[in-house]
């Protein structure tokens, strides 16, 4: 009676998880495919990406510093602080003109809203058994993913004016019931053990775990493409092929539904086979190949170009639960630091963004998305490299 017990109170705890995550990242994705048109109109495309430079540099640096954060205040008061930094930051950005205030508070905001997942991933790990752990993800995962699909048509219909403000109020009223959910169930969370990190010492134990530090290069990569997409995308497809803000929110939403199909069955599928190296060498052919086309695409084509980026995030979706699946079941749930430098491939790709704006000096827009490919294929190579 009492095993019966304590599985449901675990089925609920995942549930409860499960709804929080859905409704941080409906938070989070109202605003995700907006903000470098929004913050363009202050700063230029040129320049976008120094912003986004910013923002990465600091996220790496709270990243570092949270397994200390955590120590101190437990993972129930730090995810109730950033949850509420969070929505203030958003309700500023809705309602703020100025150039100082709202380039600051957006780059505080993006370097603060990884940290909502990654306090998340805490809670997770520590209800998560090894043997299921590519379904548990995989759930997880099509949960924080199952936003992507509603938010971008909405968001399109919205901004048929640039009423960027109303999207950006939403986006904080999901903060509201994700922090009451935390606050009305979490409150007795029983902390892992954080143990105290020395950065040179972790980053060389990280890198001489060679199966860890190989699916962290796979997932830095996959989190660039992100990046380098969420950032330029919207602005070739809005500013350079000329579609419509209610076009690219359908073409977006419907470009995402790899991440709501295919991450559960990819997820239990790993955990009956344990082959994630093989998926991850296939996700990242799917990414590189299909990327590769954009250039070459001819005008506003609303089927062709749909169909390209919809081919992109199957990849996308393969890669993101086989390097979540591998990484997580290589470390043990208490390691917060492996977890802070393996969330820490969000933030990364950021610092290294305005070799985009340099690449623009010299080529056309349109080209990056070649050479975006072409990297993507290292992806295939360091998952050769993975123990099976």
């Amino acid at each position: 009676m009492d095993q019966v017990i304590g599985k449901l109170r675990t089925v609920k705890t995942f549930l409860l998880i499960f709804v929080a995550v859905l409704l941080l990242s409906f938070h989070f994705y109202f605003t995700y495919f907006i903000n470098s048109t929004y913050i363009t109109g202050y700063v230029g495309e040129k320049n976008i990406g120094y912003v986004y430079a910013i923002i990465g540099l600091v996220n790496i640096i709270v990243f570092l510093l949270a397994p200390k954060l955590l120590r101190r205040f437990g993972n129930v008061r730090l995810t109730t602080f950033f949850t509420l930094l969070a929505g203030a930051c958003l309700l500023v950005l809705a309602f703020s003109t100025s150039f100082a205030i709202v380039i600051t508070t957006f780059i505080i905001y993006e370097a603060i809203a990884p940290l909502l997942f990654y306090t998340l991933d805490i809670f997770l790990e520590k209800f998560s058994s090894i043997a299921e752990m590519g379904s548990i993800r995989g759930i997880y995962l099509t949960m924080m993913n199952l936003p992507t699909m509603i938010t971008p048509f909405i968001v399109g219909l919205i901004l048929t004016k640039p009423d960027y403000w109303k999207v950006y109020l939403i986006g904080a009223a999901f903060l509201v019931p994700f922090l009451i959910i935390i606050l009305a169930n979490f409150r007795s969370f029983n902390d892992p053990e954080y143990p105290r990190i020395d950065v040179k010492d972790l980053a060389r134990t990280f890198y001489q775990n060679h199966n860890v530090f190989d699916v962290f290069l796979d997932n830095f990569l996959l989190n660039l493409f992100f990046a380098w997409m969420v950032i330029y995308m919207p602005i070739y497809l809005r500013y350079h092929i000329g579609f419509e803000w209610s076009e690219i929110g359908l073409m977006f939403s419907i470009m995402l539904l790899p991440f709501i199909l295919f991450q559960i069955p990819v997820g239990r599928y790993e955990d009956e086979k344990h082959d994630e190296k093989s998926l991850l060498i296939l996700g990242f052919t799917i990414i590189s190949c299909a990327t590769m086309l954009i250039p070459f695409i001819v005008g506003q084509n609303f089927v062709i170009w749909t169909a390209v980026l919809f081919i992109t995030r199957v990849g996308a979706s393969i890669v993101e639960v086989s390097s979540e699946s591998y990484f997580f079941k290589h470390i043990h749930t208490d390691n917060a630091g492996f977890i802070s430098l393996f969330r820490m491939t969000r933030a990364l790709p950021y610092v290294i963004i305005p070799l985009v704006g340099v690449l623009l000096s010299f080529i056309e827009f349109k080209y990056i998305f070649l050479v975006l490919g072409i990297i993507m294929t290292l992806g295939v190579r360091y998952a050769f490299k993975l123990e099976a």
